[in-house]
C-alpha cells in the first residue's frame, strides 16, 4: 500500500505530464451560465470606473470654502441623480441637491449628507455642519482605470466577477470546458433507484452521490448503465467510459473472486499506477490511465466511495479545469474527543465541525463504517487520522476538510 500523500503525488504528476492549455479547451458560455466556471481570459476595464466623480450620500454638492463656517445659507440652482446629471458650473454661495450615484457637478468639491442640512425653501437650504474637501465625493477611476487587468485569467467566477463582467460587457465569457466524467457502478447486487431490491440486492448510491460530487467540482458527469459482475459487460461499460476525460468505476477493485474491474481495466490498456492505499475508509483505490483518459476504481461501499472521490478525483478534475484550488484546503480544528489511531491507515472520518470560542471545534459523528450514509449525513466535515500509534487527546489540533 502507498500513503495518501503518495497517491495524490502519483495522481497529480501523471495528469501534469499531460494537461497543457490544449488539453481542456476553452469555450465560451453565456454570462449567466459563467459563475463557479474558470475564467480562461483576462479581463481588462473597458473604462474608468467610477467613469466620473459621483456623490455617495443623499445631500447637496457644494463647495467646501463656502461652509467653513456654519450654518451657512446657500441657493439651490439645480439637481443632480444618476442618469441625469447637473448641467450647469456651480459658483460660490449655490449649491445643487445631488443623489447616491450621481456626478457631481463642476465646481463642486464636496457633498453635505441631506441629515446635515435643513430646507427653508424651493430655493435655499440652511448647511448645519462644516464638511472638508472631497467629502461624500468618490473620484473618477478610483476602482479602475480604463485598460487595468481587473480580473486574471485562471481564477474560478464569483459574485464580484460576474458583476465586473457585466459592467465591462461581456456577454459572453470564455471558460475551461467541463470535463467529461463517466461514471459506472457495478455489481451483480445492484438494481436501479425506482426498482424494488430482492433477496441480496441493493438500490444503487453511488451513481447519484458521484454525480453530484463530479457536478460540484466543476465536471460534466455521464452516468452509464449498471456493470454486472461478468468481464463482456464490465469491459463493454468500461470501454465506453474511456471515451471520457474521466472514468470513474465504483465496486469490484478488492481482492474477491468477483472483484474483475482492474482486470477489465488492464485489458483495455489502462496502465495501472496503485491499487490500494494505506487509509481507511477506501483501501481498495485504483488509479490509471490510457491515453488522455484518466481512470479511478473507486470501493463500492457507499462512504468509501465518497472518500476516496474527495482526497483523489476532485484533485485531478480541478488541475483539468485549470483550477486555483488543485488540492483543496486543509483547515485546523481542536478535537472536542479522543480518536484512535492506526498505526497501518491514515484515516478520513465523518465528523461535525462548529465554530465556538473563536477556534474551530470537531467531534467525530457516531457511524458504523464505510456502508453507513446515515451516519455520514450526521457530518458536514471529514477529519484527517494521522497513520501512527496511540491517540489523539480531546484538545489536540487535527486537519479537517470541510464538505
Amino acid at each position: 500500500m502507498i500513503s495518501v500523500e503518495q497517491g495524490l503525488e502519483i495522481v497529480l504528476s501523471r495528469a501534469r505530464s499531460e494537461v497543457s492549455d490544449d488539453f481542456m479547451p476553452v469555450e465560451a458560455v453565456d454570462l449567466a451560465s459563467s459563475p463557479g466556471r474558470i475564467l480562461r481570459e483576462s479581463i481588462t476595464a473597458d473604462a474608468d470606473s467610477p467613469p466620473f466623480d459621483r456623490s455617495i450620500r443623499d445631500g447637496f454638492a457644494l463647495k467646501a470654502a463656502d461652509v467653513a463656517s456654519v450654518p451657512a445659507t446657500l441657493r439651490i440652482v439645480g439637481e443632480s441623480r444618476a442618469g441625469r446629471s447637473f448641467d450647469g458650473t456651480l459658483r460660490s454661495g449655490e449649491c445643487a441637491e445631488i443623489m447616491t450615484g450621481a456626478a457631481v457637478p463642476a465646481g463642486a468639491d464636496a457633498v453635505v449628507m441631506v441629515e446635515d442640512t435643513e430646507r427653508l425653501s424651493d430655493g435655499e437650504t440652511r448647511i448645519l455642519e462644516c464638511v472638508p474637501l472631497g467629502r461624500s465625493i468618490q473620484a473618477r477611476a478610483t476602482e479602475a482605470v480604463e485598460g487595468d487587468r481587473i480580473l486574471a485569467s485562471g481564477r474560478v467566477i464569483g459574485l464580484a466577477d460576474v458583476g465586473i463582467l457585466a459592467s465591462t460587457g461581456h456577454a459572453v465569457v470564455r471558460v475551461s470546458r467541463r470535463p467529461r466524467v463517466a461514471i459506472v457502478s457495478t455489481g451483480d447486487e445492484l438494481v436501479n433507484v425506482d426498482e424494488t431490491p430482492g433477496p441480496d440486492q441493493i438500490r444503487n448510491s453511488n451513481s447519484f452521490t458521484l454525480r453530484a460530487q463530479v457536478e460540484a467540482t466543476g465536471g460534466d458527469a455521464n452516468v452509464l448503465e449498471i456493470a454486472r459482475d461478468r468481464a463482456p459487460d464490465l469491459n463493454d461499460k468500461i470501454a465506453e467510459g474511456l471515451q471520457a476525460d474521466v472514468l470513474i468505476a465504483s465496486g469490484g477493485v478488492s481482492m474477491g473472486k468477483y472483484d474483475l474491474v482492474v482486470g477489465a481495466l488492464t485489458d483495455l490498456g489502462v496502465d495501472i499506477a496503485f491499487e490500494r492505499v494505506a487509509m481507511k475508509p477506501g483501501k481498495p483505490t485504483v488509479f490509471g490511465s490510457r491515453g488522455r483518459t484518466f481512470v479511478f476504481g473507486l470501493p463500492g461501499n457507499p462512504v468509501s466511495t465518497i472518500v476516496s472521490f474527495q482526497l483523489f478525483v476532485r484533485p485531478l478534475i480541478r488541475l483539468l479545469l485549470h483550477a486555483p484550488d488543485v488540492e483543496g484546503t486543509l483547515r485546523q480544528a481542536l478535537l472536542t474527543d479522543e480518536a484512535r489511531c492506526d498505526p497501518a491507515r491514515a484515516a478520513c472520518v465523518p465528523a461535525h465541525v462548529r465554530f465556538e470560542k473563536g477556534a474551530y471545534q470537531l467531534t467525530p459523528v457516531r457511524w458504523k463504517g464505510s456502508s453507513d450514509l446515515v451516519g455520514l449525513s450526521r457530518a458536514n466535515a471529514y477529519v484527517m487520522i494521522p497513520q501512527r500509534e496511540g491517540t489523539l487527546n480531546a484538545g489536540e489540533r487535527v486537519q479537517f476538510i470541510p464538505m
